[in-house]
């Protein structure tokens, strides 16, 4: 049922061609396809309060950002390093870096050209020389082993199989001695097939939500159920989804020594707000203390669990 929705929404939004496309492209294009749209969505993390939120799980202050704490608390009196960026994306996160004279060089790969040309023309448009990207995968691209100081995963680790195989084969061996693994992460169920306490809870609090508020994006359509994504309609649109996500974190403590590890959540409110984040942007107080009681929701289920779909963590290599 969840899917038959989804599809709907998504030709609603898209056109039924666009939607179609995915049947017809092999895996790994499929995958390319997906990254390479540059598109308004409306996932919770659009939200500036949810970013905030994140900033203080993180680093304790909600105007922080983990790349400035990771570089205050850990690299403090060094020079000359190298950071890499896995599925760098729109490159934020290597501009956040770049903006300190510590960085020589740091590097961004990402499957997705549109990406890799809009974060190249974003470090350009600030000046930044310390930054040069790579279209490609990942795991077929020639780094020179033990380069790097610092390897960055900003929610692409997910997206790789094998975890264990990938972090002993790939990730280490470019590493130098004593080197640094940042991640952050979902580390949630595969396949983003939620648990039944998820569903149960957010469909709860889903109907508390004032009508308004549960608009879908591009649609007169109003968010009603929440629901697991079917397998079939994830591995159309994106086979590389979670594949492995719940190998994350007992794969990092076998190869890695941690640092830091702090859970960020969302494991509501991931689920709650897709396709009706847009309805939280605005200023009113009504919104604002809306999205108020749902972080708190997010915060007394991790409480109440133990339990985060997202994870900062910081790593060294053994």
């Amino acid at each position: 049922m969840g899917d038959c929705l989804d599809f709907y929404y998504k030709i609603k939004r898209k056109g039924l061609y666009s939607i179609l496309s995915h049947f017809n492209i092999a895996h790994k294009s499929r995958v390319i396809s997906k990254w390479d749209e540059i598109t308004f969505s409306s996932n919770y993390w659009i939200v500036p309060e949810i970013r905030q939120r994140w900033n203080y799980k993180c680093t304790g202050n909600p105007n922080l950002n983990y790349e400035d704490y990771f570089v205050f608390k850990y690299l403090q009196n060094r020079n000359n390093l190298c950071l890499l960026s896995v599925g760098s994306g729109n490159g934020s996160h290597e501009r956040n870096f770049a903006k300190y004279p510590i960085f020589s060089l740091i590097e961004g790969i990402d499957i997705a050209s549109n990406q890799v040309i809009e974060a190249t023309k974003l470090a350009v448009g600030e000046n930044f020389q310390n930054i040069r990207y790579h279209v490609g995968d990942f795991l077929n691209h020639p780094f020179q082993p033990e380069k790097f100081d610092i390897v960055l995963f900003n929610s692409s680790l997910h997206h790789f199989n094998n975890i264990n195989i990938l972090l002993k084969s790939k990730v280490i061996p470019l590493l130098k001695k004593d080197g640094f693994l940042v991640i952050f992460e979902y580390v949630g169920p595969n396949r983003l097939q939620w648990t039944s306490l998820q569903l149960k809870q957010a469909n709860l609090i889903l109907k508390t939500i004032p009508l308004k508020y549960r608009y879908r994006i591009g649609t007169k359509s109003v968010k009603t159920k929440i629901f697991r994504p079917g397998l079939v309609r994830m591995f159309l649109v994106d086979p590389s989804e979670a594949v492995d996500s719940e190998s994350i974190l007992p794969s990092l403590h076998e190869n890695f020594k941690v640092l830091e590890e702090k859970k960020i959540g969302g494991d509501i409110l991931l689920i709650l707000l897709k396709d009706i984040a847009h309805n939280f942007l605005d200023d009113k107080l009504e919104t604002k203390k809306l999205l108020n009681y749902l972080i708190e929701q997010d915060e007394k289920f991790i409480e109440e669990t133990g339990r985060s779909d997202f994870v900062f963590g910081i790593y060294q290599k053994k």
